[in-house]
């Protein structure tokens, strides 16, 4: 397994000075602007709009034509019929089609055969794009092939009426095995699953993954004006393209982030959300698929054109059985084998239909949003928030271990004292909202151990130093947050008998693995790192919860167990990765029951429910080569009903587009901060922060809150309802409550229904 010790690599040089850190960050002019609702940031006019023409940013829509409609075949028979959808299906092939029954718009699983004799397919792909579901599977020799229905000598075994739908036994010869696949209109939806206890197998070769109707809405090049939504980071478009290069590989997205117990250390991507989408003719037609059971063990695979096919395609990949090496010797030795048993759960995938102004990837997070809420996952509480300056976490670095000739020891950082100066020195620039987090504030320091056991690091002020830092916040009303995490544990750990306590991985072993980079001194570099049992994770939250409500300390900033999801194959108390995450829903629910508030960084959704407040969280995507914009999904999703902040501004290697970048995003600011300077982190793990001290940075800060607040004071409690890029590098949002805000990243002034707004600026317009 591989985590980032901390995402804090400052791309600058050491040696910037802090005037020269302002100047880099804004620019040689800052202006004063008389419009109201203008920020000061007006930086050198010479960029041109070429840098945001890249997949960094979110393209402006071309106008398209009415998207042609297809017609019903006669062979597909009605099946199932809501108020707003009819579904369809082919008697012999099985297909499907669903009709908008608003719009008239049709939706299909099979390409028409006028795009299946364009697109020059070879024999296994005809088949494929034919077939209702495609697998893999391990062979006689145990190697993972793959085949379809048509291709595995599929039959139907029988059909039986459903409420709205029906379920078809599949049998697939070749490999003596079966399945059965239901499709039904539910609630508005068309709801396709596979029951687990519907799946048997009577022969040699084994299920390994299965992919139920991939190619519904798929669409050959661009004949059709669109894109695909692929949930990568906060979000991205793979737009329909004639013109395009020559790839590789798909894009597969794991959900829930790579499970390195089954995985192996395959990157599968980050993402948070179990959706995917399909837009024909913005504002026109779309279509937003949820993956709902098996979510835990499946993929999100997007296949741009020229990939295998002429068409762009996206759908999830259900795992049935992982496939892993099993080591025979310590040199290595061993074999290459695949789980003997099934995993045991049911699969199932809703899709909601989405027509006009709906119909793009703010409608998708939007229509996600509300099926969140509808669920109980997304809480929205009463709030006075937008009365009220905006937020900014300080994180503040306590103490950390150094390497020395006589062992490790602790460099104080910032005291609890010292960090009443930086609160106070912040509070004097007008900056009185802060969420601040303590990091490095337990025993040995930050990497000292992990996670953080009590007691409270006494060179900091031990015990009565944090209660009396509590004490002083809290006439402030400024909340303090511990740092920790629950699912990566240090060698060190006092806490974990690691035979027994360690998570296991398919194979048996331990999952160990180097914590921290190439970044870190040598000292450092063989310290190694275990995941947590997840039964055990729980028990050490619970005393944590316990010591923290006794100290009164407000919160718990937790990072890593958010969004990390491992499971674990210790026989003697295993984990699948769903037991997994609702234990970490058991852990979170425990501390918000004892603590006032829980902040989480990068959370996976199924933590939403519990989480008050995020931190870290991403505003870009991979930029994967097939990707052609950058969108804020997951943003749109939360804003208005979870604060969240970015990492660190003082980690921007171009601080002033990261500003208008949170500006642009609903995101609130973040820094990283040191009482002390940084250089005392050089023989540190830590050594790869740069200009930590608040001294350093006062005017940076002031500059980009201000900013921020600026723009976001107004629409705190007000959801994001519509995105426009009516130009390349503008965007306009409009929030719930009427206000929009127009961001400008480009060096040239731009006019926005008769708004002027500032080159690397922003405008904000409406609102009381």
């Amino acid at each position: 397994m591989s985590i980032n010790k901390k995402p804090i690599v400052l791309v600058a040089s050491a040696a910037l000075a802090a005037a020269g850190l302002y100047q880099f960050a804004y620019g040689a002019t800052v202006e004063h602007q008389s419009t109201e609702g203008q920020s000061k940031i007006v930086l050198n006019k010479q960029e041109g709009s070429f840098p945001y023409r890249s997949n960094n940013y979110t393209m402006p829509e071309k106008a398209a034509g009415a998207i042609a409609n297809r017609t019903i075949p006669s062979d597909y028979k009605k099946i199932g019929e809501s108020g707003s959808l009819e579904l369809y299906m082919a008697n012999a092939s099985l297909a499907i089609m669903v009709k908008n029954k608003e719009s008239g718009y049709v939706w299909a699983s099979t390409p028409n055969d006028a795009d299946l004799q364009n697109a020059e397919l070879n024999d296994e792909w005809q088949t494929a794009v034919k077939s209702p579901v495609l697998l893999e599977y391990y062979n006689d020799q145990e190697m993972l092939s793959t085949g379809n229905f048509l291709s595995l000598g599929g039959k139907v075994d029988g059909v039986e009426p459903i409420e709205q739908g029906v379920r078809v036994k599949l049998t697939f010869g070749t490999l003596n095995a079966g399945i059965a696949l239901e499709v039904k209109i539910e609630n508005d939806s068309l709801v396709v699953s596979i029951p687990s206890d519907s799946m048997w197998e009577k022969g040699v070769s084994k299920l390994a993954s299965i992919q139920a109707y991939p190619f519904l809405g798929a669409v050959h090049k661009a004949d059709i004006p669109g894109y695909l939504f692929i949930p990568d980071r906060s979000g991205a478009l793979i737009r329909f393209s004639k013109a395009h290069s020559r790839f590789d590989e798909p894009y597969v997205g794991k959900i829930y982030g790579t499970d390195y117990t089954s995985d192996g250390n395959m990157n599968t991507g980050r993402t948070s959300v179990p959706v995917f989408g399909i837009v024909h003719g913005s504002g026109q037609n779309g279509v937003l698929g949820i993956v709902e059971d098996g979510r835990f063990n499946a993929k999100i695979v997007a296949y741009p054109s020229g990939l295998s096919t002429d068409f762009y395609w996206v759908a999830p990949k259900f795992e049935i059985r992982y496939g892993y090496f099993q080591p025979t010797s310590k040199s290595m030795g061993g074999y290459n084998t695949f789980q003997k048993d099934a995993l045991k759960t049911d699969r199932q995938v809703r899709y909601k239909f989405l027509g006009g102004k709906e119909a793009d990837y703010v409608g998708m997070a939007k229509t996600y949003r509300t099926y969140l809420q509808e669920k109980g996952e997304l809480v929205k509480e009463k709030s006075t928030k937008s009365k009220a300056d905006v937020p900014m976490q300080v994180r503040l670095l306590g103490g950390e271990t150094e390497a020395s000739a006589f062992g490790a020891k602790v460099v104080p950082m910032t005291t609890f004292n010292q960090a009443k100066t930086i609160v106070d020195s912040l509070e004097k620039n007008g900056i009185t909202n802060l969420k601040t987090v303590l990091e490095g504030w337990n025993d040995g320091g930050l990497n000292g151990e992990r996670p953080a056991e009590f007691p409270v690091e006494s060179k900091l002020g031990g015990n009565a130093g944090l209660k009396d830092l509590k004490k002083y916040l809290e006439g402030k009303d400024i909340p303090v947050y511990l740092y920790n995490n629950y699912t990566v544990a240090f060698e060190n750990s006092d806490l974990l008998n690691f035979k027994s306590d360690a998570v296991r991985a398919i194979n048996n072993e331990i999952n160990e693995f180097p914590f921290f980079g190439w970044g870190d001194s040598d000292f450092f570099s063989d310290i190694m790192a275990r995941d947590i049992s997840p039964g055990k994770s729980v028990e050490i939250a619970k005393d944590d919860a316990e010591e923290m409500k006794d100290l009164g300390v407000d919160g718990l900033a937790l990072d890593i167990t958010g969004s990390t999801l491992v499971s674990d194959y210790n026989k003697k108390h295993p984990f699948t990765r769903e037991q997994t995450a609702n234990a970490y829903r058991e852990l979170a629910a425990n501390f918000k029951n004892n603590l006032s508030e829980l902040a989480v960084y990068q959370a996976n959704d199924y933590l939403w429910k519990y989480t008050d407040t995020m931190f870290g969280m991403g505003s870009g995507a991979s930029q994967y080569m097939y990707e052609t914009d950058t969108i804020p999904f997951l943003q749109i999703v939360l804003h208005g009903y979870i604060d969240y902040f970015g990492w660190p501004s003082n980690s921007a290697s171009s601080p002033r587009e990261d500003t208008l970048r949170m500006i642009d995003y609903g995101q609130y600011p973040s820094y990283l901060l040191t009482h002390e300077p940084y250089w005392k982190l050089r023989d540190t793990p830590s050594v790869d922060l740069l200009t930590t001290q608040y001294t350093d940075l006062e005017q940076p800060i002031k500059e980009t809150y201000k900013a921020v607040n600026q723009a976001l004071g107004k629409v705190q409690d007000a959801t994001i309802e519509a995105r426009v890029v009516p130009d390349y590098g503008i965007s306009a949002v409009k929030y719930s409550n009427g206000v929009e805000i127009v961001v400008n990243y480009t060096s040239s002034d731009y006019t926005y229904n008769e708004v002027s707004v500032k080159a690397k600026s922003f405008a904000v317009i409406g609102g009381e």
